[in-house]
C-alpha cells in the first residue's frame, strides 16, 4: 500500500511538473479518441483513476486526454473553496446555475413569505385601527363625563341662584275699572317663597276669577322679577232693584245675566235700562239670571252698543213670565203713561216703532183711554179700557 501511495505521489508530482506544451497537448485530444478506446485506462492504478479529474467534453472545450482510455484527466490541483471554484469555472466558460430542484423549492418558500407579510402587515393596520378607535371611544366618554359634571354644576348653581333673582318683587294690573289692586294682589297669595319659576300661574287665575267682577283674568311673567295681570271686567249693560233690610239698592247685569255688583260700587258709563219682574231672595255677588233672560240681555248691550238712544227713551222694562222658558216684556216710555207689549227679544228698529206710534198717538183725542200698545204680532194693537181695537 505504501508502494502505491509513494507512485501516485511521483506521478502526480510529474504531471504538475510536466512542460506547458505537453499539458496542451493532453488537452489537444478529442472526447472521441477517448470514447474509441474505452479499454485504455486498464493500464492505471486506483489512485490515477480516482484522481484524476475527469472532463466532459463541452461546446467550445478542445484537446485530448493523456490517457485514450478516459474522457479527460487533468493534473490534480490544489483543494479550491467554493468561490474560488466557481470564479475559475466561470473563467473557463462554465456557467453557474443553482440547479432547478433548488429553485423549485425555493420559490414556493418566497411566495409564503411574501403571503405572510402581507398578512402580517393587514392584521397590524387592522390593530392600529382597532387602537385609534378605543382612543376616540375613551375620549368620547371622558368629554361626556365632562359635560355631566358641567350640567350637574349649572343646574346646581341655577337651582340655588334662580329662586332669588326671580323672586316678584312687583305686580302690574291692567284693564281695572270697578276693581282695585289690592283686590288682584290679595287673590295672587304672593309669599316670599314664591318666584316666576314655581308660581302657580293657574290656580292664581282662578282666585282672581273668583272675583265676580272680573270676566276673564291672564297672569303672565314678566322677567327677572315681575308678574303682569291682564283684566277684562263685566260690563253692566241693565240693572234690577232688590229690597234689602237697608233699603232698595240697584244691582248691575251684565250681557251674559250674571249679577256681578251693586251700582253704587261700579262707575256705570251710560244710563242702564231698568229690568223689573225679577226676585232675589237673598242676593250675593255672582248671582245667574235664568237661561231664558240671556238672549234679552244680549240684545241690550248690542243696542247699546250701536244706537243707545231708543233704549234709553224707556226708563222700565217688565219681565212678565209666561212659562220656565218665555216670557213676554212691557216696556214703559220715559214722561208717557202708555206701556208697549213686545216679544222677549229687541231690536233697534221695533223700539224706534213703538215710540214713533207714542208720538202720534200723543196728538190724538181719546189717547187717555188707551191701555197699552202690543207689538208682539207685528201689527199694531191697541188695547183700551173699554174693548180692544186694530
Amino acid at each position: 500500500m505504501a508502494e502505491l501511495l509513494s507512485l501516485a505521489k511521483s506521478k502526480t508530482g510529474a504531471t504538475r511538473q510536466a512542460p506547458a506544451a505537453q499539458q496542451a497537448s493532453l488537452k489537444s485530444k478529442g472526447t472521441a479518441e477517448i470514447a474509441k478506446s474505452p479499454k485504455s485506462h486498464e493500464g492505471l492504478s486506483y489512485l490515477e483513476r480516482s484522481t484524476a479529474r475527469r472532463e466532459t467534453g463541452l461546446a467550445g472545450a478542445s484537446g485530448t486526454s493523456p490517457h485514450p482510455g478516459l474522457k479527460s484527466f487533468a493534473p490534480s490541483q490544489p483543494r479550491k473553496d467554493r468561490g474560488q471554484e466557481v470564479v475559475d469555472r466561470s473563467a473557463r466558460g462554465f456557467q453557474t446555475e443553482t440547479p432547478e430542484p433548488t429553485r423549485s423549492k425555493q420559490k414556493p418558500k418566497r411566495l409564503y413569505d411574501q403571503k405572510a407579510a402581507s398578512i402580517a402587515k393587514t392584521i397590524s393596520a387592522r390593530e392600529r385601527q382597532a387602537e385609534k378607535s378605543r382612543e376616540g371611544q375613551r375620549s368620547d366618554n371622558a368629554k361626556l363625563i365632562v359635560a355631566f359634571i358641567l350640567l350637574i354644576a349649572l343646574g346646581l348653581g341655577l337651582y340655588f341662584s334662580v329662586p332669588e333673582v326671580t323672586r316678584v318683587n312687583k305686580v302690574s294690573v291692567n284693564g281695572m275699572l270697578n276693581t282695585t289692586e289690592k283686590e288682584i294682589t290679595d287673590a295672587l297669595l304672593l309669599t316670599a317663597d314664591i318666584n316666576l319659576v314655581n308660581a302657580d300661574v293657574p290656580a292664581m287665575e282662578g282666585r282672581i276669577l273668583a272675583n265676580p267682577k272680573i270676566a276673564a283674568v291672564n297672569v303672565r311673567r314678566s322677567f327677572p322679577d315681575q308678574l303682569v295681570v291682564d283684566l277684562v271686567e263685566r260690563q253692566a249693560v241693565a240693572c234690577v232693584l232688590v229690597n234689602e233690610e237697608i233699603g232698595t239698592k240697584s244691582i248691575a247685569i251684565d250681557r251674559e245675566g250674571i249679577a256681578f255688583a251693586y251700582m253704587d260700587s261700579i262707575a256705570a258709563t251710560t244710563k242702564l235700562p231698568v229690568l223689573s219682574g225679577i226676585r232675589f231672595e237673598r242676593f250675593v255677588p255672582g248671582q245667574k239670571l235664568p237661561e231664558f233672560l240671556r238672549p234679552l240681555l244680549r240684545d241690550i248691550a248690542e243696542i247699546s252698543k250701536e244706537n243707545p238712544s231708543p233704549l234709553e227713551a224707556f226708563s222700565e222694562i217688565k219681565i212678565e213670565k209666561i212659562s220656565d222658558s218665555e216670557a213676554e216684556l212691557l216696556l214703559f216710555p220715559s214722561g208717557k203713561s202708555v206701556p208697549i207689549r213686545m216679544p222677549s227679544r229687541l231690536t233697534s228698529k221695533n223700539l224706534g216703532s213703538a215710540l214713533l206710534v207714542l208720538d202720534i198717538l200723543a196728538s190724538r183725542q181719546g189717547a187717555e183711554k188707551i191701555e197699552e200698545i202690543d207689538f208682539r204680532t207685528g201689527t199694531i194693537v191697541y188695547r183700551t179700557k173699554e174693548a180692544q181695537t186694530g
